[in-house]
Protein backbone atom coordinates (compact mmCIF):
# COMPACT_ATOMS: atom_id res chain seq x y z
CA UNK A 1 0.00 0.00 0.00
CA UNK A 2 1.11 3.49 -1.04
CA UNK A 3 1.31 5.95 2.11
CA UNK A 4 -0.94 8.83 2.02
CA UNK A 5 -0.23 11.75 2.49
CA UNK A 6 -2.34 13.66 5.52
CA UNK A 7 -1.19 17.06 5.31
CA UNK A 8 -3.39 19.78 3.46
CA UNK A 9 -2.35 21.32 0.06
CA UNK A 10 -2.09 25.42 0.59
CA UNK A 11 -5.43 26.61 -0.14
CA UNK A 12 -6.36 27.60 -4.01
CA UNK A 13 -6.65 31.24 -3.41
CA UNK A 14 -3.65 31.60 -2.12
CA UNK A 15 -1.61 31.49 -5.65
CA UNK A 16 -4.19 34.16 -6.70
CA UNK A 17 -3.87 34.52 -10.94
CA UNK A 18 -0.24 33.07 -10.98
CA UNK A 19 -1.59 30.18 -12.89
CA UNK A 20 -4.03 31.56 -14.86
CA UNK A 21 -2.72 30.97 -18.87
CA UNK A 22 -4.11 30.74 -22.10
CA UNK A 23 -5.03 27.39 -23.55
CA UNK A 24 -2.09 27.90 -26.35
CA UNK A 25 0.42 27.97 -23.56
CA UNK A 26 -1.16 25.76 -21.74
CA UNK A 27 -0.75 23.05 -25.10
CA UNK A 28 2.84 24.22 -25.39
CA UNK A 29 4.34 23.64 -21.56
CA UNK A 30 2.24 20.22 -21.23
CA UNK A 31 3.89 19.39 -25.06
CA UNK A 32 7.48 20.14 -23.46
CA UNK A 33 6.59 18.50 -20.49
CA UNK A 34 4.70 14.93 -22.10
CA UNK A 35 6.73 11.65 -21.57
CA UNK A 36 6.47 11.97 -26.32
CA UNK A 37 8.87 15.42 -26.25
CA UNK A 38 12.26 14.00 -27.34
CA UNK A 39 14.41 14.74 -24.32
CA UNK A 40 15.28 11.34 -23.21
CA UNK A 41 14.11 11.75 -19.94
CA UNK A 42 13.12 7.88 -20.26
CA UNK A 43 16.19 6.70 -19.91
CA UNK A 44 17.32 8.20 -16.53
CA UNK A 45 16.28 6.86 -13.35
CA UNK A 46 18.18 9.72 -11.46
CA UNK A 47 19.71 7.09 -9.55
CA UNK A 48 16.37 4.84 -8.45
CA UNK A 49 18.32 2.10 -10.12
CA UNK A 50 21.00 1.93 -7.32
CA UNK A 51 18.19 2.21 -4.91
CA UNK A 52 16.03 -0.51 -5.94
CA UNK A 53 19.47 -3.11 -6.46
CA UNK A 54 20.60 -1.64 -2.53
CA UNK A 55 16.90 -2.73 -0.93
CA UNK A 56 15.99 1.29 -0.15
CA UNK A 57 12.95 0.95 -2.73
CA UNK A 58 11.38 -2.01 -3.06
CA UNK A 59 7.61 -1.48 -2.78
CA UNK A 60 4.96 1.81 -3.23
CA UNK A 61 5.57 3.06 0.49
CA UNK A 62 9.51 3.23 -0.32
CA UNK A 63 9.11 4.68 -3.75
CA UNK A 64 6.94 7.20 -2.71
CA UNK A 65 9.05 8.41 -0.44
CA UNK A 66 11.83 8.10 -1.92
CA UNK A 67 10.09 10.27 -4.67
CA UNK A 68 8.74 12.53 -2.40
CA UNK A 69 11.76 13.21 -0.68
CA UNK A 70 13.80 14.23 -4.14
CA UNK A 71 11.10 16.75 -4.18
CA UNK A 72 11.09 18.02 -0.83
CA UNK A 73 14.83 17.72 0.27
CA UNK A 74 16.70 17.41 -3.06
CA UNK A 75 17.42 17.51 -6.49
CA UNK A 76 13.69 18.38 -7.71
CA UNK A 77 13.24 21.22 -4.84
CA UNK A 78 16.79 22.64 -6.41
CA UNK A 79 15.74 22.18 -9.77
CA UNK A 80 12.48 23.70 -9.80
CA UNK A 81 14.61 26.73 -7.51
CA UNK A 82 16.91 27.35 -10.49
CA UNK A 83 13.76 27.08 -13.25
CA UNK A 84 12.64 29.95 -11.39
CA UNK A 85 15.80 31.98 -11.37
CA UNK A 86 16.07 31.41 -15.46
CA UNK A 87 13.21 32.56 -15.92
CA UNK A 88 13.41 35.61 -13.99
CA UNK A 89 16.86 36.38 -15.66
CA UNK A 90 17.39 39.99 -16.72
CA UNK A 91 19.92 39.69 -18.99
CA UNK A 92 22.78 37.07 -20.63
CA UNK A 93 25.08 37.39 -16.85
CA UNK A 94 22.20 36.31 -14.58
CA UNK A 95 21.47 33.69 -16.97
CA UNK A 96 24.96 32.71 -16.94
CA UNK A 97 25.01 32.70 -12.96
CA UNK A 98 22.14 30.12 -12.71
CA UNK A 99 23.40 28.01 -15.32
CA UNK A 100 27.15 27.48 -13.16
CA UNK A 101 25.00 26.81 -10.14
CA UNK A 102 22.53 24.43 -12.25
CA UNK A 103 26.18 22.31 -12.68
CA UNK A 104 27.68 23.31 -9.08
CA UNK A 105 24.72 21.91 -7.47
CA UNK A 106 24.69 18.18 -9.22
CA UNK A 107 25.92 15.40 -6.93
CA UNK A 108 27.63 13.01 -9.63
CA UNK A 109 29.28 13.29 -13.26
CA UNK A 110 25.61 11.24 -14.33
CA UNK A 111 23.29 13.81 -12.86
CA UNK A 112 25.47 16.15 -15.04
CA UNK A 113 24.91 14.36 -17.68
CA UNK A 114 21.36 13.79 -17.48
CA UNK A 115 20.84 17.53 -17.01
CA UNK A 116 23.26 18.85 -19.97
CA UNK A 117 21.91 16.02 -22.44
CA UNK A 118 18.35 16.80 -21.42
CA UNK A 119 18.87 20.42 -21.65
CA UNK A 120 20.52 19.60 -25.08
CA UNK A 121 17.97 17.90 -26.68
CA UNK A 122 15.16 20.49 -24.98
CA UNK A 123 16.31 23.28 -26.39
CA UNK A 124 17.42 21.46 -30.08
CA UNK A 125 13.35 20.04 -30.05
CA UNK A 126 12.61 23.39 -29.18
CA UNK A 127 14.53 25.50 -31.49
CA UNK A 128 13.54 22.98 -34.42
CA UNK A 129 9.69 23.84 -33.71
CA UNK A 130 9.32 27.57 -32.53
CA UNK A 131 12.58 28.85 -33.13
CA UNK A 132 16.23 29.62 -30.82
CA UNK A 133 16.07 28.42 -27.42
CA UNK A 134 19.26 28.29 -25.16
CA UNK A 135 21.36 25.99 -25.50
CA UNK A 136 24.29 24.45 -23.85
CA UNK A 137 22.59 24.52 -20.40
CA UNK A 138 21.18 22.41 -17.95
CA UNK A 139 17.83 21.05 -18.44
CA UNK A 140 15.85 23.37 -15.88
CA UNK A 141 17.99 26.46 -16.99
CA UNK A 142 16.77 25.61 -20.63
CA UNK A 143 13.08 24.68 -19.62
CA UNK A 144 12.91 28.42 -17.38
CA UNK A 145 14.34 30.43 -20.17
CA UNK A 146 11.78 28.95 -23.06
CA UNK A 147 8.88 29.60 -20.74
CA UNK A 148 9.56 33.25 -20.28
CA UNK A 149 10.46 33.55 -24.15
CA UNK A 150 7.44 32.15 -24.73
CA UNK A 151 5.15 34.09 -22.35
CA UNK A 152 4.26 31.07 -20.13
CA UNK A 153 3.44 32.39 -16.59
CA UNK A 154 6.23 30.93 -14.06
CA UNK A 155 4.00 28.97 -11.30
CA UNK A 156 2.66 26.58 -13.78
CA UNK A 157 6.20 26.40 -15.43
CA UNK A 158 7.43 25.04 -12.06
CA UNK A 159 4.38 23.10 -10.75
CA UNK A 160 4.50 21.28 -14.43
CA UNK A 161 7.95 21.18 -14.04
CA UNK A 162 7.96 18.94 -10.39
CA UNK A 163 4.64 16.70 -11.84
CA UNK A 164 6.98 16.08 -14.97
CA UNK A 165 9.92 15.45 -12.53
CA UNK A 166 8.33 12.87 -9.99
CA UNK A 167 5.83 11.23 -12.81
CA UNK A 168 9.18 10.02 -14.45
CA UNK A 169 10.87 8.61 -11.52
CA UNK A 170 7.22 6.78 -10.66
CA UNK A 171 7.83 5.69 -14.14
CA UNK A 172 11.27 4.21 -13.68
CA UNK A 173 10.01 3.00 -10.60
CA UNK A 174 7.34 0.82 -12.27
CA UNK A 175 9.74 -1.01 -14.47
CA UNK A 176 12.59 -1.31 -11.46
CA UNK A 177 10.45 -2.67 -8.63
CA UNK A 178 8.29 -3.48 -10.52
CA UNK A 179 4.87 -1.63 -9.27
CA UNK A 180 1.67 -2.21 -10.80
CA UNK A 181 -0.19 0.58 -12.82
CA UNK A 182 -2.86 1.47 -9.80
CA UNK A 183 -0.25 1.96 -7.14
CA UNK A 184 2.15 4.13 -9.27
CA UNK A 185 -0.83 6.21 -10.68
CA UNK A 186 -1.77 6.39 -6.84
CA UNK A 187 1.95 8.42 -5.94
CA UNK A 188 1.50 10.44 -9.31
CA UNK A 189 -2.55 11.84 -7.15
CA UNK A 190 -0.60 12.05 -3.86
CA UNK A 191 2.40 13.96 -5.40
CA UNK A 192 -0.16 16.75 -6.49
CA UNK A 193 -0.45 17.77 -3.01
CA UNK A 194 3.61 17.64 -2.44
CA UNK A 195 3.80 19.97 -5.10
CA UNK A 196 1.14 22.44 -4.08
CA UNK A 197 3.44 22.35 -0.58
CA UNK A 198 6.39 23.30 -2.49
CA UNK A 199 4.97 25.90 -4.49
CA UNK A 200 5.03 28.82 -2.26
CA UNK A 201 8.35 28.41 -0.56
CA UNK A 202 9.95 27.73 -4.11
CA UNK A 203 8.65 30.75 -5.99
CA UNK A 204 9.89 33.07 -2.95
CA UNK A 205 13.56 31.38 -2.98
CA UNK A 206 16.73 33.18 -3.51
CA UNK A 207 19.49 31.20 -5.17
CA UNK A 208 20.75 31.38 -1.48
CA UNK A 209 18.21 28.66 -0.90
CA UNK A 210 19.64 25.96 -2.69
CA UNK A 211 20.85 22.97 -0.98
CA UNK A 212 19.14 19.77 0.31
CA UNK A 213 19.58 17.28 2.74
CA UNK A 214 18.44 14.07 0.17
CA UNK A 215 21.62 12.18 0.92
CA UNK A 216 21.35 8.78 -0.02
CA UNK A 217 20.01 10.01 -3.20
CA UNK A 218 23.45 11.47 -4.00
CA UNK A 219 24.69 8.14 -3.00
CA UNK A 220 22.83 6.39 -5.72
CA UNK A 221 23.59 8.97 -8.22
CA UNK A 222 27.29 8.00 -7.42
CA UNK A 223 27.02 4.24 -6.38
CA UNK A 224 25.26 3.85 -10.26
CA UNK A 225 27.99 5.45 -12.06
CA UNK A 226 29.88 1.69 -11.25
CA UNK A 227 26.47 -0.71 -11.64
CA UNK A 228 27.36 -3.56 -13.66
CA UNK A 229 24.17 -4.30 -14.72
CA UNK A 230 21.65 -1.20 -15.90
CA UNK A 231 18.62 -0.16 -17.50
CA UNK A 232 19.03 3.56 -16.98
CA UNK A 233 21.70 5.88 -17.98
CA UNK A 234 21.73 7.37 -14.36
Amino acid sequence: MVIPIDKPGIPANTMSNDFLLSSAALHKLTQWLSPSFPVGGYAYSHGLEWAVKAGDVHDAATAQGWIFDLLRHGSGRNDAILLAHAYGAKNDAELAQVCELAAAFVASAERGQETMEMGAALAKAISGVWGKAEDDAPYPVVLGAAARGHDIPLAPSVAMYLHSFGANLVSAAQRLVPLGQVEGQTIVANMAQVIEQLMPEILAASLDDLGGCAFRGDMASMQHETQNVRLFRT
